[in-house]
């Protein structure tokens, strides 16, 4: 059943049961996102914001498939970093052809985040920044869309920051999402 408005939020884990991801540190990259996900719902439904999320036994072109973003529609793709041990900071993910809005959210996204954990803001970065060159779930026709990557899953002190502060930056994550889906 395709889900479709264009007025919609679109949180999502990056990953899902089939794809966790990165592994480090006793961490599971698809349970982390799964979790701040959750989190980032519960304060969108507090503050009366209507999304659709993606489920965590469909695969993320199950989940394309299965919504219809529009011009109005805000997605935000949850990930987690990882690299070296040494490897720390935040970055926000826009698609090489976004437009100033969604470019606009990702900078206020990674700037907040990198404030809450109080860690290494690594700024913004277009698709060709990354080690994929396409990011379907951004290609999407939202009028808004970025890919968080909160933090390193294998630094442990991102990883401690993130823990101690989830919370907060879920709240923060909802009141952006919020802020952006009220533009259109």
């Amino acid at each position: 059943m395709i889900q479709f408005s264009p007025l919609v939020t679109y949180p999502s884990a990056g990953h899902h049961n089939g794809d966790l991801g990165a592994t480090a540190n006793g961490y599971t990259e698809g349970e982390l996102t799964q979790e701040l996900r959750n989190l980032v719902v519960k304060e969108l439904s507090r503050l009366n914001v209507k999304y659709i999320t993606d489920k965590d036994d469909e695969t993320n072109r199950q989940y394309q498939g299965r919504i219809k973003p529009a011009d109005g529609s805000v997605i935000f793709d949850i990930h987690f970093n990882a690299g070296p041990p040494t490897a720390t900071g935040t970055e926000a993910i826009v698609a090489n052809e976004a437009n100033e809005i969604s470019k606009q959210f990702a900078k206020e996204l990674a700037d907040e985040t990198a404030k809450i954990l109080g860690i290494r803001n690594r700024g913004v970065k277009d698709e060709t920044g990354t080690h994929h060159s396409r990011i379907g779930i951004l290609r999407l026709p939202a009028g808004t869309a970025a890919l968080m990557e909160v933090c390193f899953i294998t630094n442990m002190s991102d990883m401690a920051a993130y823990q101690v502060n989830k919370e907060r930056l879920a709240a923060f994550y909802a009141k952006t999402l919020k802020k952006y889906d009220d533009m259109i």
